[in-house]
């Protein structure tokens, strides 16, 4: 099963959204709030160039926000990144 870090806040909607997807796929998320830990994230900014949460890396490939993966899902594509299929 793939390895999912997910940058996020507790407080941001599209967070929570993205953290249901993936828990109903039966995946563990490394979750990083960014507000304990700012310069793990600032090192993700300045390697991605975004800036927004949730920021989403399966097997550290860059996915995306919560709208990256939830196409991803109607795509039929996350399964196979997350090692489901």
């Amino acid at each position: 099963m793939a390895i999912v870090t997910m940058y996020c806040t507790d407080s941001c909607p599209f967070c929570r959204n993205a953290e249901k997807l993936l828990l109903s796929k039966g995946v563990e998320i490394e979750k990083i709030n960014i507000e304990l830990e700012p310069d793990k994230f600032a090192e993700i900014v300045a390697k991605i160039g975004r800036d927004s949460v949730p920021q989403i890396f399966i097997d550290e490939r860059h996915i995306g926000g919560f709208d990256d993966l939830s196409e991803l899902d109607m795509d039929d594509e996350l399964e196979p990144l997350l090692g489901l299929d």
